[in-house]
């Protein structure tokens, strides 16, 4: 009965309905079952036509029962590929969409990197057109430099062969090496000159360069003895200062200072006052006794007067800074000497002259010998030497080098 309990709108009944009229399939089997069954009861025999009758129509029931189920079994399994269907378009349909949004993203990074690219290319072409000007302009260079070189060479060829041929000149001279020989004398009397400022010794090293241009015995060798006694007369008309004698008497002085004794205080008071002695005589007891209170009276309150200055005496300390410190003024006064600096050379040793007779003992004869030397040295005038150069040097260098004295050279000086 409940099986018969059918929903009318469901797709079983319309089946069921169209199915059901085709009962022919169900009657072999009952007409099967009734030959089957002839030889049994009476009553068997009518409880099976019974269910015989009612057969066919439970056939055509759970006929059209099953074949409802697999209707409903294909329609949910095509709405299930429906679904899936759907789903895979949907799915299709999202990466097709993303595929697409990147092909945008990727057409638009192309797009950018074309635009780098074209950068790029115009930075490229702009450094090679730097390069190719910075190139054109090495070129150039390279060209000047090997143009240059190349005078350069000529003129070191050029200045040899001159070389060559003023040593053979030179050469061809006998007295070439008696013009090398004054050329040297002159060169160190400027030396001795300008450097040691020793007048004398210049004046000595001119005449015996003179000596040697007198014993060549050429007579166009007039103008340079000329020039040679010109320089002679300046350099003997030259006031200098003897420097090196007057370092080595500051020397003296400096050395001498330790032995100095310094001042001290008179303190010797004594009685100049004639003292008579006491008489051995009885009879001139009176005298005597006069004599001893006079001495006595006078002798027990004593005033003395002092008219000099009194000088506090000075500690050994202070004594070995006074002494440093004049040695020290002597030392500048040599180093004024050296850069001929007049007015600090003279202060430095009246300073030094000051402090001696200040603080030490000017009746010692020692004290007495430097005061006097320092007084001597205070009156040296330090005569810078005015003379720069010599007439003759110039025209030794050509007489050396070419062997002769040029024409023009001599219209110059």
């Amino acid at each position: 009965m409940e099986n018969n309990k059918k929903d009318p709108h469901s797709p079983a009944d319309k089946d069921e309905k169209v199915i059901s009229p085709t009962t022919a399939p169900t009657e072999k089997p009952a007409d099967n079952q009734e030959e089957s069954t002839v030889n049994k009861p009476a009553k068997d025999t009518q409880t099976k036509n019974t269910e015989a009758k009612s057969a066919p129509i439970n056939n055509n029931h759970r006929q059209a029962k099953k074949s409802s189920w697999w209707i409903r079994l294909g329609v949910l399994f095509s709405l299930i590929i429906a679904i899936i269907a759907i789903a895979a378009c949907y799915w299709l349909y999202l990466q097709l969409d993303k595929q697409g949004a990147n092909q945008g993203q990727f057409g638009k990074n192309i797009s950018e990197q074309a635009k780098q690219n074209q950068s790029l290319k115009y930075e490229l072409q702009q450094i090679s057109m730097d390069s190719n000007k910075r190139i054109t302009a090495l070129e150039k260079q390279q060209l000047n430099d090997t143009k240059a070189y190349s005078k350069l060479a000529e003129l070191q060829q050029s200045s040899k062969l001159l070389q060559e041929r003023v040593a053979v000149i030179a050469q061809r001279s006998p007295n070439h090496w008696m013009a090398s020989e004054a050329e040297y004398l002159v060169r160190m009397a400027g030396r001795k000159l300008w450097l040691e400022n020793d007048p004398q010794t210049a004046m000595g090293l001119l005449k015996s360069a003179d000596e040697r241009i007198s014993a060549m015995k050429d007579p166009a060798l007039t103008h340079l003895r000329k020039a040679l006694a010109n320089d002679i007369s300046s350099v003997k008309a030259l006031k200098t200062t003897d420097i090196t004698n007057t370092i080595f008497e500051l020397d003296t002085v400096i050395s001498q200072l330790t032995t100095l004794p310094l001042n001290r205080v008179n303190e010797d008071f004594a009685e100049k006052s004639e003292h008579q002695p006491i008489s051995d005589s009885v009879d001139d007891w009176q005298q005597n006794l006069a004599r001893t209170w006079h001495d006595l009276t006078d002798g027990f309150v004593t005033i003395r007067k002092r008219t000099t200055d009194l000088e506090p005496l000075l500690s050994p300390e202070q004594q070995w800074y006074l002494v440093e410190n004049i040695r020290n003024k002597l030392l500048q006064a040599q180093l004024s000497l050296y850069r001929f600096d007049q007015i600090n050379y003279k202060k430095s040793i009246e300073l030094a002259d000051k402090w001696l007779q200040q603080y030490f003992d000017v009746s010692d004869p020692k004290t007495k010998n430097t005061i006097e030397a320092l007084d001597k040295l205070s009156r040296v005038k330090i005569e810078k030497v005015t003379l720069n150069k010599f007439q003759a040097t110039p025209l030794l260098q050509q007489l050396v080098t070419y062997g002769e004295i040029m024409p023009m050279e001599e219209l110059a000086q």
